[in-house]
């Protein structure tokens, strides 16, 4: 016998299982009736497309979170979705939806799990349609095992549905000390309705904080519940999609958001998360042994120090799972240095045993991000990255279980660290990068093509500010490696020989390499051709996103800077040219300014490349402006040398 709900459910599946293929298809009929030629659409036709390029993808039309920490410890998440799905573009996103919890501490209740269709039919989450797997991230590690996502198959999902879910997950009394969270309130897609709810016991202090709207757009209310409780609640409505575009600042900055904590304090909160690392780093023989074998050639903290993270990071296995997801307490220091593997509260922990075990002073840290932190409502959610402190031969350190002593390098820069002296908060910061004319990378000097076609030269490589990875540059093979980084973002291909290093400090570092061809240059029938590199060396380490020519969002950068290269390529007597480098107009405004000048010298051409970028945040305008010149500079036009012995 035909069975719809069935039918409907196995078409789903197997629409999404091959909705590659589906739309291959597709735009193969597109195709053959497009070559077939066909008359000039009409009228309804054209202003049905308009519709559909007007009508989101998707739309939130219900969203609810519900906090409730409960008198006995207890702590309930509610959450509560009405998502319509307008296009089969994301029946990859939200066609198998995945709630993630910890079977050791927690309990799931599937409330609602089904799919309305456009005819107003239900099709009901099928038993067989719920699954449950590991996270990628702590999957095969055995310590987090009880980590686990539910996944719900949906059925009957068809353009126009909506998929209604509602779910409640219970977490044991102890295991989270605080009621909080980070609520990102809008989306890439439009939110009709979101509200937000905290429900605790009457007497307990909440610090919430919102961001990113006004206080007019939404409305907040307090109610006193029933059994002595308190609920705190904020309804949003009509809120508009948020662009997820390539080098986006962080959601926090640009999008609306909630967060709230029952912590009492920034200082009683940090104590807290590092008390626990201190309990962790319990001392043991094995640690005392391999502090010791480790450090036998180290004399001061930063070189102890500095040994100690070097072997422990190259065998040890950095396990990164989402905080939320994290269990309360790290593991003793003895247990994750037998098993090899582990969180970074526990590699924290590791780390801080082998430095006391070798005698140096040391104090762990929290490592926080100074866009996204907000010291009203602190929590793990907003940092992940713990560190420790030392006292250096130039003053106080930071240094990460895993990359070493951290600097204000294009990585950390705009990061704080906290620490407890005393009973006292300090900071330790690295500020982001905010000058142009903190950063400059410049490249200068002379190539000179022989009568066999090879070339070989002197280039002087000097970078200063965020172009300088101090950790990388220790040894000669890194000093190596960024050179011939640096030379051979400005000539293709180009070896380097050998290098003098004229200086090297934490924020700058100045060499002179000769560099040469391997071997003659690439032949194009009778034509030797030289190439300029199509990415600049600023541009290896700043990235700017150049693909779209459109953009709705900024942009963020790494920091401002400022680059140039000036360059002389020489040839024989001879030879005849049959294209150059082209010149590229300057343009200009208030982002910075791009050009290219190359001026014919004889047997020879002087090449003069500038890029400055005057702030961090690019504005979508700017984007687009800065797209233009060096997209340019990019092309084979503008960097290619054709010569003719």
């Amino acid at each position: 016998m035909y069975d719809a709900k069935k039918y409907d459910i196995a078409l789903s599946s197997i629409t999404r299982a091959s909705g590659r293929l589906i739309r291959s298809a597709a735009l193969c009929v597109f195709l053959v009736v497009a070559c077939g030629g066909c008359a000039a659409p009409s009228h309804a036709a054209s202003a049905q497309s308009a519709d559909a390029l007007s009508t989101p993808d998707a739309v939130y039309e219900i969203w609810e979170q519900h906090w409730t920490l409960n008198s006995d410890g207890t702590t309930v998440y509610r959450e509560k979705t009405h998502l319509r799905l307008n296009s089969d573009r994301t029946y990859d996103d939200f066609g198998d939806p995945r709630i993630a919890f910890n079977k050791d501490t927690d309990v799931v209740e599937v409330l609602t799990a089904r799919t309305k269709m456009v005819d107003g039919r239900y099709v009901e989450l099928a038993d067989y349609s719920t699954v449950e797997v590991a996270p990628d991230a702590s999957a095969g590690w055995p310590a987090f095992g009880g980590i686990t996502q539910m996944v719900q198959v949906m059925g009957g999902i068809e353009a126009g549905c909506m998929l209604e879910r509602e779910h409640k997950i219970t977490t044991k009394a102890g295991v989270r000390p605080y009621l909080a969270a980070d609520v990102h309130i809008d989306n890439q897609y439009p939110v009709l309705s979101h509200s937000v709810l905290v429900s605790i016991p009457s007497g307990t202090e909440l610090s919430p904080f919102v961001s990113g709207i006004s206080e007019d757009k939404y409305v907040y209310s307090f109610e006193q519940s029933s059994g002595d409780m308190v609920t705190h609640r904020w309804d949003f409505t009509a809120l508009k999609a948020l662009p997820n575009e390539a080098q986006a600042p962080h959601w926090q900055s640009r999008g609306v958001r909630l967060a709230f904590t029952t912590a009492p304090d920034e200082t009683t909160w940090l104590k807290a998360r590092l008390d626990m690392i201190e309990a962790a780093a319990d001392e043991s023989p094995l640690a005392s042994d391999l502090a010791q074998k480790w450090t036998e050639d180290a004399n001061t903290a930063s070189e102890k120090l500095d040994a100690l993270q070097d072997k422990f990071s190259g065998s040890f296995n950095f396990v990164n799972i989402t905080p939320a997801w994290r269990p309360a307490q790290p593991r003793p220091a003895l247990e994750v240095l037998n098993c090899c593997y582990g969180l970074p509260a526990e590699s924290a922990a590791v780390l801080l045993t082998l430095a006391r075990s070798s005698g140096v002073a040391v104090q762990p840290a929290l490592l926080v991000n100074d866009e996204t932190w907000r010291a009203e409502a602190p929590q793990a959610a907003m940092s992940s990255q713990y560190v420790l402190l030392i006292d250096g031969d130039d003053g106080p350190e930071i240094w990460h279980p895993r990359h070493g002593r951290i600097r204000r390098d294009s990585r950390w820069a705009g990061h704080t660290a906290l620490s407890i002296t005393g009973d006292k908060l300090t900071k330790l910061r690295l500020p982001a990068w905010d000058a142009a004319a903190d950063s400059r990378c410049r490249v200068t000097g002379a190539v000179t093509i022989d009568e066999e076609g090879a070339y070989s030269g002197v280039l002087t490589v000097k970078i200063t500010g965020l172009f300088v990875k101090s950790d990388s540059l220790k040894t000669t093979d890194g000093q190596r490696g960024q050179v011939s980084r640096m030379v051979n973002h400005v000539i293709a291909d180009a070896q380097v020989d050998d290098f003098t290093l004229k200086s090297l400090t934490d924020g700058a570092f100045e060499t002179e390499a000769r560099i040469s061809s391997d071997g003659k240059l690439e032949k194009l029938h009778d034509l030797y051709r030289l190439d300029l590199a199509q990415t600049s060396p600023a541009l290896n380490d700043v990235a700017i996103p150049l693909r779209h020519s459109r953009r709705q969002t900024a942009a963020r950068l790494v920091g401002p800077f400022d680059e140039s290269i000036d360059l002389t390529v020489n040839w024989p007597e001879d030879w005849l040219v049959a294209a150059a480098p082209a010149s590229v107009d300057e343009v200009g405004g208030d982002w910075g300014a791009a050009s290219q000048t190359v001026t014919s010298i004889e047997n020879g051409f002087k090449l003069q490349r500038r890029l400055r970028v005057n702030s961090r945040d690019l504005s979508p305008e700017a984007v687009v402006a800065i797209r233009k010149p060096l997209n340019e500079l990019r092309s084979d036009h503008a960097r290619t040398l054709l010569l003719k012995k």
